[in-house]
């Protein structure tokens, strides 16, 4: 298909738009890169489109992956970008943190602007002068990563100022060095630019000590967000198994909790505590690395299967990744929704009855159904999904 030429219509799907409500059989028409209509029988108004028969499938807004590592060739700790983007079905991920103040526009010439990346790419980046992921942790085992010198607000706003298009918050490690009730790598984020959300790191570091949990979620501000918040040992649930009073207050303060699964920050045990009373994750990430793609994690839609296995409703998970994705990222004007006139960003999967084992590194839990990436719309153009019909290990894998 020629994008600028030709109107192409994904046929018959069960389209699922949280942000509209819409649930129901319906055709979505695209041309020139664009969401043209949707709706019941929309094909028949044009009838000289390319259409791609997706019945029995689920159509939905473009995917969105709030934490992964994609900047390869920057260290060693990230995955080939369009493996975790368009290659596993989801059109828009974002970078968070492998890159920090100096590094960030290598990373745009070399991955989010280079023509050969297929996915867009946002940054969630480092407000470190130096930070760099890796399998070792150099920067912690330097102590570069708790150390203030690291640290120049003034240049790291230009920085952001010159890279808005694609810096939308910062991730951070919240170090501390001779100050245990603040962290100043927080602090800066803060600083540098106070519009933009901060996605925290929940949990420990080698070599660098990390601001106390309670000390932290009083410091967190509505729209930040907590990555590997359903990790166990986080700080975020008591003894007893119950939320402790600082995180109630930071929840209901209107800090965002994202999955961000990793190898083994994310547990079924914590994740149905927290959803049990009430403490809904905002958002399902991957945290996709080097550490993890041949499991746990797998791919985004493994991910979600994983939340869709607790009992959570189809539609919510969906949003968690559409519509909460795209507020989550202050990107809500452009992505999440399928809106007439929107770039067309759109996901395609498809629901595998069955049993099925799912994983969070620690336990395995049995489920009757599953998610898969069949593929998706970037700006338009169609990309089979071609890595998350390939790696996840399940009791329905020989029926791909």
């Amino acid at each position: 298909m020629s994008a600028s030429t030709a109107y192409l219509v994904l046929q018959g799907g069960r389209v699922l738009d949280p942000a509209s409500g819409l649930d129901a059989v319906a055709d979505v028409v695209v041309r020139d890169g664009t969401i043209v209509e949707v709706g019941a029988n929309a094909a028949a108004n044009h009838p000289t489109a390319k259409v791609r028969d997706v019945s029995g499938h689920l159509v939905t807004p473009g995917l969105i992956d709030i934490h992964t590592h994609c900047y390869p060739g920057l260290g060693d700790f990230c995955l080939p970008t369009d493996l975790m983007g368009v290659d596993s079905g989801v059109p828009v991920i974002v970078d968070a943190g492998t890159a920090s103040t100096t590094i960030i526009e290598l990373a745009r010439k070399a991955i989010i602007d280079h023509p050969d990346t297929k996915t867009k790419v946002f940054a969630l980046m480092d407000p470190s002068q130096i930070y760099l992921a890796n399998k070792s942790f150099i920067c912690h085992y330097l102590r570069i990563a708790g150390d203030e010198r690291n640290i120049d607000i003034e240049a790291a706003k230009a920085v952001v100022d010159a890279n808005r298009d694609v810096i939308v918050g910062f991730k951070v490690r919240p170090t501390i060095t001779d100050n245990p009730d603040r962290s100043p790598f927080l602090d800066a984020a803060h600083a540098i630019a106070p519009d933009l959300p901060v996605m925290i790191h929940l949990g420990s570091f080698p070599h660098t000590p990390v601001l106390d949990t309670n000390k932290l979620l009083y410091q967190l501000r509505k729209g930040d967000i907590i990555t590997h918040a359903c990790r166990g040992g986080g700080g975020q649930l008591d003894a007893q198994g119950e939320p402790t009073k600082p995180f109630i207050d930071a929840y209901e303060r209107g800090v965002l909790l994202d999955i961000g699964h990793s190898a083994g920050d994310f547990h079924f045990r914590t994740a149905r505590r927290m959803i049990e009373r009430g403490y809904m994750p905002s958002t399902i990430s991957t945290d996709l690395n080097v550490f993890n793609v041949d499991g746990p994690v797998f791919s985004l839609s493994t991910t979600m299967s994983k939340i869709w296995a607790l009992g959570v409703p189809l539609i919510e998970i969906i949003r968690m990744n559409t519509v909460n994705a795209a507020a989550a990222i202050k990107r809500g004007e452009e992505y999440g929704e399928l809106k007439v006139g929107r770039s067309a960003e759109v996901s395609v999967l498809r629901i595998e009855e069955g049993t099925v084992q799912l994983s969070d590194g620690h336990e395995t839990i049995e489920a009757s159904r599953r998610l898969r990436a069949v593929g998706c719309l970037r700006a338009g153009i169609w990309h089979d999904a071609v890595h998350d019909l390939k790696s996840a290990p399940d009791a329905l894998q020989e029926a791909v």
